[in-house]
């Protein structure tokens, strides 16, 4: 259990420092910028808006929008090892939340999280080949949309589902509770958001903004929890090595 938590650990600083380090990469020219841009590549479901997110509204730069394409390129590849950690991040909670008791649930979450990151892949190749067609058609659009809907879902369902298995189990600390209704929150306020994308995209983007804030608040919350549990465990097995060596 404790080299589970450790793994756990390792994958959330991991996860989170790779996150950093993605959006401080995606420095794209025009309005509107940064993770938002990406969103809206990501969600624009017709060359109209996946224009509008590669180039801006001022679509007579160029250079700019070379570049801004050369930046999404970057930006996607990054993303494949996003992949790997968020997949690999969320499975250890899971595991960690069914040896505790509640493995359907956890179970559950494993599931979706494999779909989402099934999905995320199948999109990166997507936009991809959509950054290499000149100009962007509806269809490469709709391609990219369509996965990249089933990945939100899948994850906030994942982000929902992990949440229950914390939250729900009685034999965890009020903390660990609290973090589960945290990840709770998280996929309700993104499962409503994507839901909505294609009524109202800035409502879908704001909406998945407070579900992926609040599914960090939820990892660093778990982060501090599996510290002082590993804290207090090795005290544990200190005090025990003292009383035998006594």
């Amino acid at each position: 259990m404790r080299k589970a938590e450790k793994i756990s650990s390792i994958l959330i600083l991991a996860l989170i420092g790779w996150a950093i380090i993605m959006l401080l990469a995606t420095d794209l020219q025009f309005e509107p910028i940064g993770s938002k841009r990406i969103l809206r590549v990501e969600l624009g479901s017709d060359a109209a808006a996946l224009n509008t997110a590669v180039a801006g509204r001022d679509q007579t730069d160029a250079p700019g929008v070379v570049n801004n394409i050369g930046i999404v390129k970057r930006n996607t590849y990054m993303d494949f090892l996003f992949i790997v950690l968020y997949w690999s991040t969320v499975v250890s909670l899971s595991y960690l939340a069914g040896r505790l008791g509640k493995r359907f649930l956890a179970c559950c979450a494993g599931i979706s999280i494999a779909l989402a990151a099934v999905s995320d892949i199948w999109e990166n190749r997507a936009i991809l080949l959509a950054m290499n067609v000149k100009p962007f058609t509806d269809q490469v659009a709709v391609d990219i949309s369509t996965f990249s809907q089933w990945k939100w879902v899948f994850f906030f369902l994942a982000a929902l589902f992990l949440g229950l298995a914390v939250a729900l189990n009685k034999r965890v600390s009020q903390m660990r509770r609290v973090s589960g209704g945290v990840f709770i929150v998280s996929g309700l306020f993104g499962i409503l958001g994507i839901t909505r994308y294609r009524v109202s995209l800035d409502f879908a983007m704001g909406m998945i903004g407070i579900g992926t804030l609040l599914f960090s608040a939820g990892l660093l919350l778990t982060l501090w929890k599996l510290y002082h549990s590993l804290k207090e465990l090795n005290h544990v097995h200190s005090v025990e090595q003292d009383v035998v060596h006594a």
